[in-house]
Parts: C-alpha cells; structure tokens; sequence
C-alpha cells in the first residue's frame, strides 16, 4: 500500500530572498499567473509590498487580514474566487498563512508560504489554527507548494518569536512520545516510522545545536529547515500526530481557558512541554530545560509562570481536552496535590535563573 502525500516543490532560504523572488520562482519552474497576496498591516505588508513589486502584483490584489477567525478565512476565499485567483501567497507570521493556506484548501487553489516570523511550524504543515465558532481548532489546509524565507527578513524579528520556534520544533520529542504509547496502547491505528523519524531528527538538530547564538545565520537555517521538515512529517503521517502531543494540548486548553491571553503558541507549548516532561520522564524534562536554559528561553517563560493557577487549570483541562488524541496525561488519574506540586516546581526551576 502506497500513501499520496503533497511536499513543497522548494524550499529557499537566502540573504535577500525577497528581493529575488521572481528569480526563486523561475528556477523551481513555479509560473504563477493570477495571485492574491494575504498579509496584514503590520511589518508584514513592507514584505509583502517587495514581492508585490518584483511579481508586478497589482495592490487590488492584495488582501489584509486580522484575526485567525474563520470568518476572516472565508472573506479570502471569496476576494480569491472572484478574482479567479490560482495562486495566494501568504507572507506574513501565522495569522497570514494560517488562513492562506486553510481558504486555498478551500477552493483548491494553490499555496505559497512567505514566512517573517520563525514561531512554528505552521509554514510548511497540512494544518491551520482557526477560531471557529470562538474556539481554536486545527484543522486541515493545503500544504505549500513553495516556501521562500528571507534571512534578513527572519533576523529582525525579536527574539520572543525565535524562542517560540525552538520551543514548537523541540516538543516534538514529546509529541513523539504520545504518537508512540497511543499506538501501543491501540488508541492510534496509524503510526508512520518515517514520520516519526524526520519530526525527531528536526527537533534534535535544534535541541543539540552548539551555538546558541539564535540570530546566527546557520542556526536560522537549521531552525526553519527544521520547522519545515516537521510540516512535512505531519504530512507523511496524515495528522498532527509527530508534532502534537499532550503538550499541545496543554497550549490549546490554555487558550480555550484565557482566550484573550497574548502568549505565542510555541511559548504556551514550551510551558506545557516541560509540566508533561516532569510528570512523564525527569530525564526528558532535564534535557528540555538544559536546552531551554541555554538559549536563555527560561526568562521569557517566566512570564506565562507567573501565574500558577493558570497554569494549573491548564494542565488539568489538557488531561481531558482530547478524547481522540491519547496521551501520557491519561495515564495518570489527575490528583490536585501532585499537579499543583509540578507546577510549583517547575515555576521554582524556572525563576531560579
């Protein structure tokens, strides 16, 4: 048996890659006829006025968004249609290619993904995050069929939304973890070793990369193959699975909790990969905190530590958030002494530097 899966045709990463976007596209043999560009009116929409102008894509083609809301997803697809668009480009963080690639997927045009933010690894994966009826759901959208990263472009951004790239790319061990004890456990019938073995090694490149310098040019590299890489895993395997486990849905119970807070999702998985690494393995747990230690990601997750009772109903709602998605919080019946007690000391480990 033979599984169809879709991959990037290119994958560029270069100095300047905004600038020389009609020369990418013509080497990867990519001619885009009729596009729509999505971004917003932040910093994004300097980028994407440089693509603009080297594609000669007219302003009344482009399209701002606000809010990943699948209302907003579904004005998209409307301007697409009716402009018979073949192609959108989304160039922006991931509100921009969230609701890009979900209202391609909608109609059945084609996507290319423009990252200026390296907080996930949404770029590259089959799956958009998206308010639906005031909850956000992931759900299924086209994969890229092209992915340009500018280096300077990713060397403005602040460190905050390197941070949360790290910290999305490294929970895939945890992930990985979960994927493999559901299938065991026969909560998950399917389980692709090739999968599992690009998310792991993406997620290890980045975890024992040496030089911690997050604004290097290998490491930004590394850092955005990486989360390329673990889109394509989640391709391969058909679901989220080698990239979302418990500590995923920690972040989506926190924010179905507190919708209106500000954390990053990669910040709230980070939190959520440490809190299910203490309970699961101590070993795991010293490993990711040593990593978190020495990119100096620790002082910003003192932010979302900072209130425990938060945290706390967190990790709790995670433990029943998903009965589809069965991971290590279902082995433990839930005790509020020794979740509170985690929670407290990874807090203490944290704010002890």
């Amino acid at each position: 048996m033979y599984n169809s899966i879709d991959v990037p045709l290119f994958i560029t990463i270069e100095k300047e890659a905004l600038f020389n976007v009609k020369r990418i596209l013509e080497k990867a043999n990519l001619f885009i006829n009729n596009p729509v560009i999505v971004t917003d009116k932040g910093k994004s929409y300097d980028y994407a006025k440089i693509v603009g102008k080297r594609l000669k894509i007219k302003n009344d083609r482009f399209i701002f968004v606000s809010d990943n809301t699948y209302e907003e997803v579904k004005r998209v697809e409307r301007f697409a249609r009716s402009l018979k668009s073949d192609f959108i480009i989304g160039i922006g963080g991931g509100k921009s290619l969230d609701i890009g690639k979900f209202a391609c997927y909608r109609y059945g045009g084609y996507f290319l993904s423009i990252p200026t933010l390296p907080s996930h690894d949404g770029i590259a994966s089959p799956v958009a995050s998206i308010m639906i009826d005031g909850k956000r759901m992931s759900v299924g959208a086209s994969m890229p069929v092209g992915i340009i990263v500018d280096i300077d472009v990713i060397k403005s951004a602040p460190k905050r939304f390197l941070y949360s790239g790290i910290m999305d790319i490294v929970s895939n061990i945890s992930a990985i973890n979960d994927w493999e004890l559901a299938y065991r456990k026969g909560y998950e019938i399917k389980y692709n070793g090739f999968s599992k073995a690009i998310a792991f090694s993406a997620a290890e490149s980045v975890l024992n990369y040496e030089d911690k310098n997050i604004y290097k040019e290998e490491f930004i590299k590394i850092l955005l193959n990486s989360l390329v890489l673990s889109g394509i895993a989640m391709e391969i395997a058909g679901s989220s699975r080698p990239a979302s486990g418990a500590e995923h849905n920690f972040s989506h119970a926190y924010d179905l909790l507190y919708p209106d807070n500000q954390f990053l999702h990669g910040e709230k998985v980070g939190a959520g990969h440490l809190l299910v690494s203490f309970l699961r393995d101590k070993n795991e747990y010293k490993k990711i905190f040593s990593c978190f230690k020495s990119f100096e990601i620790l002082e910003e997750l003192k932010n979302i530590f900072h209130d425990e009772d938060k945290i706390f109903e967190s990790l709790k709602k995670a433990k029943d958030l998903r009965k589809d998605r069965y991971s290590f919080l279902n082995e433990i019946p839930f005790d509020e002494r020794i979740f509170r007690s985690v929670v407290k000391k990874v807090k203490k480990d944290i704010f002890s530097f």
